[in-house]
Order: C-alpha cells, then sequence, then structure tokens
C-alpha cells in the first residue's frame, strides 16, 4: 500500500501555505465544471429557433431533442453515481469530458435533425450526467462544516454560465451559424474542463487530510480520531454500495425525492425551454430575449449559493417547500408578459425559485442518509431530475404546436411545481432525532 503522508505535510504543501484548506480549491475546481460541462444543455432555448428555421423543423420536433438529450442524462445519472463510488471522480470526469467535448465539435458538421438527435441528445446527454452528480457529491465528503455553502458553490455554476454565454452564443450563432457556435462551445469546454479533473479528488484521506471543519477528536463516521485512511479502504465511504442501497430502498425520501425532483423540474424545464421564443414571439429583439434567459439564470446563482446555506439552518425539506412555491409563482408572471420589462421582472423571480429548488437535494440526502455510500441514490433522483427537464422542454413545445400558443404550457409549469411543493411536504426523516446513522453491512 502507497505511504500516506502526515496530514502537517499535506497542510504546507496543498493549502496555500497551511492558511487556506485544499477543499475550497475542489469546491473550486467543481463549480467550474458544472460551469462548463451542463453548459450546452442550459443554452438550448437559444439553439432552438434558429435550428428549427435552418432545418425546417417545428419547434416540437426540435424540443424533442432536448427530452432526448435529458432522457439520456437521466438514465446515465445512476451509472455516474456508480462510478463516482466505485473508480472515483477523476476517472468518471475524464470520461465525461471526452463523451461531452468530441459530439459538441462533430454538431459543426449537422445537416439534418437525426444529427442532432445523436450527437446532441444520445451522445452529449448519456455522458453530461459525469458533470454535476460526481462533482455535487463528492463536495459534501470534503467539508464538514460549510457544507451548504460548498454545495452552492458547485450548484451555482449551472447558473453563471448561462448569464454570460447566453448572449455570446446567440451573437455566435447570428454571426456564425449554430452548426459553428457548437464547435466553439465544444473547444472552450475541452480547455477548460481538462486542468479541473486533475486539482479534484476523491475525498481529503486521499491526501492525509481531514474534511473541512472536522476538529473533532472523536470517532468520525467509523475512522478513528487523528487517523486518516485512504479512500480506496473499504472502511469508508464506499463501505458496502449495494447493500446500503437496498436498505435505503426501504425509506420513503427514496421515492418521495425523485418524484419531487421530477415536478420541480418539469416546471422549470418549460420556460427555461422556451421563454426565448416566447420573447421573440411578441416582437423582442432575438439578443434582447437571449438576455432574459441569461438574467434568470444569474440571478438563480444567488439562491444556488443561499439555499444550501439555508437547509444547513434550518432544514433541507422547508427550504426546498419555500423555492418550489416561488418558482411556480413566478411561472405565472409570464401569462401577461408582452414587453421585454415584464419579461425581465420574470426572470428575476423565476431565477431566485428555480436556483433555490435544485439545491437542497444534495443537502438533504447527507441529512437524511449521513456519509454512507449515496451515489446511486443520488444518481436515481437525478435520473428523474433529467427525465423532469427533457419532459418539460418537450411538453412545451408539443403543447405550442398544438395550441398556436404557450398558454397551456405555462398552465403546466405552475401546477407541476405546486405539487412538487405539496409532496416535499410529506418527506419524513427516516431516523429518528439524536440516531446515528449506522454502517449497513451484508448477512
Amino acid at each position: 500500500m502507497a505511504e500516506v503522508k502526515s496530514p502537517d505535510v499535506y497542510q504546507n504543501l496543498l493549502t496555500l501555505g497551511g492558511r487556506y484548506h485544499y477543499a475550497w480549491v475542489v469546491a473550486a475546481a467543481s463549480g467550474i465544471v458544472t460551469f462548463i460541462g451542463v453548459e450546452p444543455l442550459a443554452l438550448f432555448g437559444v439553439f432552438l429557433d434558429p435550428i428549427a428555421k435552418d432545418l425546417g423543423a417545428s419547434r416540437g420536433a426540435v424540443s424533442a431533442v432536448y427530452w432526448v438529450a435529458y432522457f439520456c442524462l437521466g438514465i446515465s445519472s445512476i451509472a455516474s453515481g456508480w462510478a463516482t463510488d466505485n473508480i472515483g471522480i477523476r476517472k468518471t470526469l475524464i470520461i465525461a469530458t471526452i463523451g461531452t467535448v468530441v459530439p459538441l465539435m462533430l454538431l459543426a458538421q449537422a445537416k439534418q435533425l437525426w444529427q442532432l438527435y445523436l450527437w446532441y441528445g444520445v451522445v452529449c446527454g448519456l455522458f453530461r450526467s459525469g458533470f454535476y452528480t460526481p462533482t455535487v457529491l463528492t463536495i459534501t465528503l470534503w467539508f464538514k462544516k460549510k457544507q451548504g455553502l460548498a454545495v452552492g458553490i458547485v450548484s451555482s455554476g449551472l447558473a453563471v454560465g448561462p448569464m454570460f454565454f447566453a448572449p455570446l452564443f446567440r451573437y455566435l450563432i447570428d454571426t456564425y451559424g449554430w452548426g459553428n457556435a457548437f464547435l466553439i462551445l465544444g473547444i472552450i469546454s475541452g480547455v477548460i474542463l481538462v486542468p479541473c479533473c486533475w486539482v479534484i479528488r476523491n475525498h481529503p484521506s486521499d491526501m492525509g487530510l481531514r474534511p473541512y471543519g472536522d476538529t473533532d477528536e472523536k470517532e468520525v463516521s467509523g475512522v478513528p480520531a487523528k487517523k486518516v485512511i485512504p479512500s480506496y479502504q473499504p472502511l469508508y465511504y464506499r463501505t458496502d454500495v449495494s447493500n446500503f442501497f437496498k436498505y435505503a430502498m426501504k425509506t420513503q425520501p427514496f421515492f418521495l425525492l425523485p418524484l419531487i425532483h421530477l415536478l420541480g423540474c418539469v416546471s422549470h424545464a418549460i420556460p427555461l425551454a422556451h421563454v426565448v421564443v416566447m420573447a421573440t414571439d411578441k416582437g423582442i429583439d432575438p439578443i434582447a430575449a437571449s438576455t432574459v434567459l441569461g438574467i434568470a439564470t444569474g440571478v438563480s446563482a444567488t439562491s444556488r449559493l443561499t439555499a444550501p446555506m439555508l437547509s444547513d439552518k434550518i432544514g433541507g425539506r422547508k427550504v426546498l417547500i419555500l423555492f418550489i412555491l416561488m418558482q411556480g409563482i413566478s411561472i405565472l408572471w409570464l401569462l401577461p408578459a408582452k414587453e421585454l420589462w415584464l419579461f425581465f421582472v420574470f426572470s428575476i423571480f423565476f431565477g431566485l425559485g428555480y436556483g433555490g429548488e435544485m439545491t437542497p437535494f444534495p443537502i438533504l440526502n447527507r441529512q437524511y442518509y449521513g456519509t454512507a455510500p449515496i451515489g446511486m441514490i443520488y444518481g436515481f433522483q437525478v435520473m428523474f431530475a433529467c427525465l423532469g427537464m427533457g419532459m418539460g422542454g418537450f411538453v412545451g413545445g408539443f403543447l405550442y404546436d398544438l395550441m398556436g400558443n404557450y398558454t397551456l404550457a405555462i398552465w403546466v409549469a405552475v401546477l407541476t411545481g405546486f405539487a412538487g411543493a405539496g409532496l416535499s411536504y410529506l418527506l419524513i426523516d427516516p431516523f429518528k432525532p439524536g440516531k446515528k446513522l449506522v454502517r449497513i453491512t451484508g448477512a
């Protein structure tokens, strides 16, 4: 077995002179990974109308690509959770990077709709699950204190990207065409993601460190005080993955959290995929309309940071209910919206609700299941979330083709959000207050 260096050595070598914990490096790199890795899905609303016009396809047909991408992302989320638990986050991220960058660059040659389905929908969709699920789960193992802030940093990467890139890529589409815009996106993604994969590690024990804020002298999660072991030894968080998964299946949150995630994602996917064309249909300039999406996702960075911290203070369930309700109510504003300023008002309140709806889930999982190996469990929840994202994007386009407007689609978004809030109220902690999560082993 390789020698594990003293924690003091790593404090000096890898924590900027011993003042800052390396956990913050992992948090920053993970935030950049989500910022770049999930970007193509967040920008789909900017590409939708130009692709439809160029290929002579309906919005419903192009929106179905969005559904396929999220469907594939969803079904591969369990696999990415398994990979995180079993082969480690670095290898998982490298595979995801290759599987995302290559098809984005191949889209530059796409001339038919089936090529968009293949490269963007299927291939990118399958591999993109290797970004968010692994990073958000790994970061919860690097922090004992300020875990909510760390999750917020990672999750805010999903929001900051569209704020900057939505208007930029609309300009690139208008100037160079949507195919070349995908090529540029692929190049940018590869250049930024590769260095981030290098600095992210599975667990503090890989570097001879304890999680940030872990200064207790007591035994922590089965690791004796003042003793640090590599994460590839079976004693710690990678212990009994399959057995714990079977155990978790007996708890109520295992089934309810995925349904809540699905409903919440259907609710916000409809405006995310269609708000740009909703605005252009009202005669608003395409680049200005793209800023509506950019503002919404940019504002969501605020609640992505604050919602996990609130979850640490008052519990994830209350925070989840609050932000899902805010999301659903804000979508009602799209019904009377006809001028740009009205869309801007929507984007601010929707962004706050949408950002805060997503980020309590990792905290809730740790509150419910402790430091157990929950990669597959969270991947199962993300699978339903992705199905919801795909369904929302597709349903919005389908109902537009059916009705000739977005009124019914907006009501679907509102009602699914309210349904998600109702289910959140029913969540039950699987452990009694004060009861420690025990190690689950096979018979």
